[in-house]
């Protein structure tokens, strides 16, 4: 079986994979494969799907989508109660960690990030590369958000930006810095107050013969930080800034922008 969460919620055969059933059943879906081989209590499961406070019906209802859920884990050529399992005081759902996209990710991410400290940066590229590419959108892009889901959600879209960042430090450790300004452009738009993200732009523009822009890029980290935080640029990103306005060695500027 394959789950899938880094975008549109599926499961189904390896070779298969099918969208699944009812917004609920979906929402359902999600949560299980968010704590996969944990067991989720009925309460949890009932704050997690519904906007405010849960129907008199709710623990009824969550007994009818776990059992659409095991139907649709039985149609997909799965035994729907061997996996989906009740366990006091709720569910557990069995998942062995290469079925599921997130523990895959996680994995490759992991190991990307180990091989990039052992200056391994080719190794740790392809490994980054490779769990970025099963990100198919937003995640769990199909399932309608509750609040009490809003926090999981965040927590998944930031690990897929640290392994953004760390795909980055690879290529400008290659001397790719050329060929990732376009992408951490988009980056500082998308996460406008991350220091790392905006270092890693200023020392590729640096190191792409644009110093000018780099040191405007500092300005434009500056006025974000300051505008969203009310917190000026840390030592760690006016150190980078001050290297670039010194002239230093490309190099040595790169090494300022190491996550600590």
């Amino acid at each position: 079986m394959d789950f899938r969460v880094l975008g549109p919620i599926e499961a189904g055969p390896t070779a298969q994979v099918s969208g699944l059933g009812t917004p609920k059943q979906r929402a359902l879906l999600s949560v299980l494969l968010l704590n996969a081989n944990h067991i989720v209590s009925v309460n949890r499961l009932t704050g997690m799907l519904w906007d405010g406070p849960a129907p008199r019906s709710a623990t009824a209802n969550v007994y009818s989508y776990v059992a659409g859920v095991r139907r649709l884990l039985d149609s997909a050529g799965d035994a729907g109660r061997d996996r989906l399992i009740t366990r006091m005081p709720g569910y557990l759902l069995r998942v062995r960690s290469d079925e599921l996209d997130l523990s895959v990710f996680d994995r490759l991410a992991t190991q990307g990030r180990a091989a990039l400290r052992r200056s391994e940066h080719e190794l740790a590229a392809d490994c980054l590369s490779s769990a970025l590419a099963l990100w198919r959108g937003k995640p769990l892009e199909d399932v309608r958000v509750t609040p009490a889901l809003v926090a999981p959600i965040t927590a998944l879209e930031g690990r897929r930006i640290d392994a953004l960042n760390d795909l980055v430090q690879a290529r400008l450790r290659m001397g790719l810095h050329k060929e990732v300004v376009g992408e951490l452009r988009e980056l500082v738009t998308t996460s406008p107050i991350s220091e790392l993200t905006w270092s890693q732009y200023m020392v590729a523009l640096y190191r792409s013969g644009r110093k000018g822009e780099a040191l405007g890029a500092y300005l434009d980290a500056r006025r974000n930080l300051v505008s969203q935080t009310g917190v000026e640029p840390s030592t760690y990103l006016r150190r980078v800034h001050q290297a670039i306005l010194a002239d230093a060695p490309s190099t040595e500027v790169l090494e300022h922008c190491w996550r600590d």
